[in-house]
């Protein structure tokens, strides 16, 4: 089927025009020839997906351009990317067996009563048919190629790679077969170097330039550590569709370090370290921004600070807020007991495996297992995010890994 897309795309990318006028022909043809032969249905997912393509396909470039021109064209590719996503992510949805399951539109959830506003949502499919978690045993992992890693995927599931010729790098948008939400998507940098799960300069970067970008502020991006729930060794970021008001959404923060970096009021229940990149951030400011958070994570890991970090618009001034939450505790293995804390449950949305978890869960058990976890790292966590954001002269871009 490689032929099929590969021709459609070739003709797509050079004419606009036509390309319209193929997708009409497309999916008039397409409705009448899949009542009759149900397989047909890839294929023509295939090609209304090659139509998308082809036409934010950008004219051909030279592999020499400058960082710049890398920067811009993701700044103003990112919600083509998106829209296209989302409309590959719901044709593979359709596909029999290629999920491990099919996420309900629909499912059961409550509002746990309380100030803070958790929301836990029933995923019993998750928790039966997901993928054997690995178990990694530090934050300085080594990668086993012999492990399931995502070069082991089927083809189908990469829904795109997104390619902005700065160094070759790449950027593999891989279906999660076990999905929270819907369009939830693996993003995956640099997939074929087998980097192991601990965030990069360049990845970081990636990530924060395609949420500031995006205009739909229910799509949320989140990581999570070695140790902090992260179940492949293999570098990978979780983008998820939230459209419901979360509990990070309304917390109250108050100055850490410069005039950009926050923490929760003491008020609120949980801690977290919050980074603010505005509407209005310069190329430089930015560049700044990822450097030092890059420099927390990396700290974290030499220190063997488990960690999880989450992305969100500000609602109110469309902001992107780039929260770190520092553990002090190391988990090994999944399922040890009520329930896990990754980067969903630290922000407020606590997928469940079972009917009576459910209905049985209280807000304060929810604050008492992630104080649990959390300890007294965040003392030493907020004194070195000071030391970096006050200490730091330098604004130069550090070489991206």
């Amino acid at each position: 089927m490689s032929w099929i897309f590969h021709t459609v795309k070739q003709i797509l990318s050079q004419n606009h025009i036509f390309s319209r006028a193929l997708y009409e022909n497309v999916r008039e043809t397409a409705s009448k020839v899949i009542k009759g032969n149900r397989q047909f249905f890839s294929v023509v997912a295939l090609l209304q997906f090659a139509v998308i393509v082809g036409e934010m396909e950008p004219k051909k470039r030279t592999r020499h351009v400058s960082k710049a021109k890398y920067e811009s064209t993701l700044d103003s590719k990112a919600q083509h990317y998106l829209n296209a996503l989302k409309v590959r992510w719901m044709q593979l949805h359709d596909i029999p067996g290629l999920f491990a399951y099919q996420l309900q539109e629909a499912r059961p959830g409550r509002k746990l009563p309380g100030k803070c506003g958790f929301y836990a949502e029933l995923n019993a499919d998750r928790t039966l048919k997901r993928r054997v978690p690995q178990t990694i045993e530090s934050l300085s992992p080594t990668f086993r190629p012999k492990q399931f890693n995502f070069n082991k995927v089927d083809a189908m599931e990469v829904m795109m790679t997104i390619d902005e010729e700065r160094d070759n790098a790449e950027v593999q948008m891989i279906i999660n077969k076990s999905p929270i939400t819907k369009y939830h998507t693996l993003i995956c940098p640099e997939v074929k170097k087998e980097l192991v799960q601990r965030i990069t300069c360049s990845a970081l970067n990636f990530c924060i330039t395609f949420m500031r970008n995006i205009t739909d502020p229910n799509m949320r991006l989140g990581y999570n550590s070695p140790g902090a729930l992260a179940s492949v060794n293999h570098l990978h970021f979780h983008l998820l569709h939230i459209p419901r008001k979360l509990y990070i959404d309304n917390v109250e923060l108050k100055p850490l370090a410069g005039n950009y970096v926050y923490r929760l009021k003491n008020k609120e229940p949980t801690e977290a370290i919050c980074f603010v990149i505005g509407g209005r951030d310069s190329d430089d400011d930015v560049r700044e921004k990822v450097q030092q958070i890059h420099q927390i994570t990396e700290w974290l890991c030499n220190n063997q600070l488990p960690h999880n970090l989450f992305m969100t618009h500000d609602r109110k001034t469309n902001d992107l807020r780039v929260f770190l939450f520092v553990r002090s505790k190391y988990c090994v293995n999944k399922d040890a007991c009520i329930f896990n804390v990754g980067f969903c449950e630290l922000v407020g949305f606590l997928p469940v495996g079972d009917e009576e978890k459910l209905q049985n869960l209280t807000e304060q058990v929810v604050i008492d297992r992630i104080k649990d976890l959390t300890g007294d790292a965040f003392e030493t966590a907020y004194r070195q995010t000071k030391r970096i954001i006050d200490g730091s002269n330098s604004t130069l871009w550090p070489i991206l890994i």
